[in-house]
């Protein structure tokens, strides 16, 4: 080099830059870099060049291995100049966002979790529900079949008692007409007891009327006279008579009112004949007794044809009485009533129960008591039953507390409550955001790592081609430039790397025989380079 021959030391630098290009000339690869050192000089400080060299003796002056570190620290330099910051910083914000990003994932992972067992209990939840529509389906199915024939759910328990009672018989013909054939024949007796009973009822009213009518008779003949004390032992001894005889006749109408309902119970059930007999006999007792109370009266009825009394205080006082009964019967009635809807209640309550946990062992009876227990709260909410409608909201509170509190228990694992349900709702809402947005915020993060990692665009680069000139500087056609051999060339300017083809050997010692010269013209940076002749046969002679 001309510039080098003023200054030694950097005339030695740059022989060993020389040979450094020089030495990468390739064989049989067809990799051949030769290029030649710049004219423009570069003006490098000392203490960088020995640095360098300094490096360079510590890799062995390897040609992989110099490569490969200068190729990392250009890498290097050019991500700190992309990024602005330092390849400390930059590892740093790499550590932590790689952390973050473990983070996000296990988060993540930890709301797919919480997602997929939230969806198991909705399914579970679900799958109760179709269950629970299922069954409530089939009853009111049962119930519009009734209602089509025109039935009941009344009916419905008549035929089911009717039913059993077959069943207890082992569905036997002959055994089913023999018990129709009793029960025909006691319905038949219990018919005459009645009738008899009514005709024993009418006669007492007509001793009734009698007495009344005699006492009239005794007031208009004899007047209203005699003594005052003997007139209220009489009047004391006559409202006994006449409590005593209503006490009686109350008592044989209730007696009769739990035959017919003890009558009606046995027509659906299996009785045995020794009970319907000794319910015989005890009607006719009661009607043997019924008739001494006759033959009684007509005797006291004799004995009133003498007596003088306040008919008309007496009356006052019976209707008086007779107010009261009525009104403790209502009350009686009432409660009875309440009563009842409670029994219905509890009955319900256990259908339910036994319904929820052991739904194949549901009976038939157990649904009839349910229908029935739900019926009665409707009668109630229509206003048919006006007694209990101020107690409608206690009642239907009280259902519910008591299905709600003998359920629960239960079915706890089995069902999610609303409230819980809703909570769980709103929760999966929330991680169903908050994991959007998590995603979305990993993705941005991930976006900027790779626009961090990706290379700038590379520019468009030209072709590189080889032309060669006189000592003149005339140009000179290379005729088997494209016979000849492929090299990589590395422009010394812009470290670009280009494959193109030299002339061959023999052409190659025509030019060298005429004096000229090779020239590489950089296609990114447009520069051009010598390519000493000598140095390429040289190498090429010695392979």
């Amino acid at each position: 080099m001309r510039s080098g021959e003023a200054n030694p030391e950097k005339n030695h630098l740059y022989m060993e830059f020389r040979k450094i290009f020089l030495s990468s000339i390739l064989d049989d690869e067809f990799r051949i870099v030769v290029v030649e050192t710049p004219k423009v000089e570069v003006d490098i400080p000392r203490d960088k060049l020995l640095s360098f060299i300094k490096l360079a003796e510590e890799l062995g002056w390897e040609k992989s291995k110099l490569k490969r570190y200068v190729n990392a620290a250009l890498r290097l330099r050019k991500l700190e100049r992309e990024a602005g910051k330092s390849y400390i910083s930059l590892l740093r914000d790499y550590n932590r966002l790689s952390s973050e990003e473990v983070k996000l994932r296990y988060t993540i992972e930890q709301l797919m979790e919480k997602r997929k067992r939230i969806e198991d209990d909705l399914n579970l939840y679900l799958e109760q529900y179709k269950l629970t529509l299922e069954l409530v389906r089939k009853i009111a199915k049962l119930a519009d079949a009734l209602r089509e024939r025109g039935l009941s759910l009344d009916d419905l328990e008549k035929a089911m008692n009717v039913i059993e009672s077959f069943k207890n018989m082992n569905y036997n013909p002959q055994e089913i007409l023999a018990a129709l054939q009793e029960q025909r024949d006691l319905k038949s007796q219990i018919n005459n007891l009645k009738n008899e009973l009514e005709n024993v009822k009418r006669e007492i009213e007509q001793l009734h009327r009698e007495k009344q009518k005699i006492l009239g008779e005794i007031e208009e003949v004899h007047g209203i006279s005699g003594e005052l004390e003997e007139l209220k032992k009489f009047k004391s001894r006559l409202e006994e008579e006449v409590q005593e005889t209503e006490r009686r006749v109350n008592e044989t109408k209730a007696k009769l009112e739990e035959v017919n309902a003890e009558l009606e119970q046995r027509l659906g059930q299996k009785t045995t004949l020794e009970e319907l007999e000794e319910l015989i006999g005890k009607l006719r007792s009661d009607v043997e007794r019924l008739k001494f109370e006759k033959e009684r009266l007509n005797e006291e009825l004799s004995e009133l044809l003498g007596v003088r009394g306040e008919i008309e205080e007496i009356r006052k006082r019976i209707e008086e009485e007779r107010k009261k009964l009525e009104e403790l019967e209502k009350d009686v009635s009432s409660r009875e009533t309440y009563l009842e809807i409670l029994e219905g209640e509890l009955s319900a309550a256990y259908t339910m129960l036994k319904l929820f946990t052991d739904p194949q062992g549901v009976e038939a009876e157990d649904l009839e008591t349910l229908v029935d227990q739900l019926q009665k709260i409707l009668k109630i909410k229509r206003g048919e039953l006006s007694a209990l409608k101020p107690l409608e909201p206690h009642l239907v509170n009280r259902v519910r507390e008591s299905i709600i509190s003998l359920i629960l228990p239960y079915v706890r694992n089995e069902f999610v409550p609303k409230k819980v349900f809703d909570q769980l709702e709103k929760e999966v809402k929330r991680l169903s955001e908050k994991k959007a947005a998590l995603e979305e915020e990993l993705s941005s993060l991930r976006r900027a790592l790779e626009a961090r990692k990706e290379e700038a665009p590379k520019p468009t680069v030209k072709e590189s081609y080889i032309e060669a000139f006189t000592a003149d500087g005339k140009p000179v056609e290379l005729k088997n430039l494209d016979k000849g051999r492929r090299v990589r060339i590395i422009c010394p300017s812009c470290k670009n790397s280009a494959i193109t083809n030299i002339p061959p050997k023999d052409e190659l010692e025509e030019l060298a025989s005429n004096n000229c010269k090779l020239v590489f013209t950089c296609g990114k940076c447009g520069k051009s380079f010598d390519i000493p002749i000598e140095i390429l046969l040289k190498k090429w002679r010695a392979e």
